[in-house]
């Protein structure tokens, strides 16, 4: 009866977050595999977790100097967008091509605001993945 119970919250935990359009149909897909590898959303997100952590800790040193490398902001940009998008944090996404925009017209000002709203985006993002995290591990335990 508990796991059951724990696996319905989790079910209407991911549902609020795709009508809130923090996650979309993406993330649906890796728990779809996971009955086919157990274990997998939980080493999928950790992972994502890790690499976009240090992707924006990495994006908030490049535009926080004096003079901005745009061509790694791109690349440091790029990186979070993919990771994000490929767990199904749609509104990181989003929220990087504003920043891709800023860093195409070389413009410090408009990468700085928009790095705020991707690492603001995130934060909700790694907030509740984490949650999913939690939740996963006490199924499988």
């Amino acid at each position: 009866m508990f796991a059951a119970q724990l696996t319905q919250q989790l079910i209407d935990f991911i549902r609020s977050l795709r009508e809130q359009g923090i996650l979309d149909d993406r993330f649906d897909q890796i728990k779809e595999l996971e009955d086919e590898n157990p274990g997998l959303v939980v080493e999928v997100l950790t992972v994502a977790i890790r690499s976009a952590d240090f992707t924006i800790d990495e994006l908030e040193k490049k535009l926080s100097g004096t003079v901005i490398d745009y061509s790694k902001v791109k690349e440091l940009t790029l990186k979070l967008k993919g990771i994000s998008a490929s767990v199904g944090g749609c509104r990181v996404a989003a929220a990087c091509i504003e920043l891709q925009e800023a860093y195409v017209a070389n413009n410090k000002e408009r990468c700085v605001a928009g790095f705020d709203v991707v690492k603001s985006e995130y934060l909700v993002l790694r907030e509740n993945l984490n949650h999913i995290l939690q939740a996963e591990t006490k199924q499988h335990n």
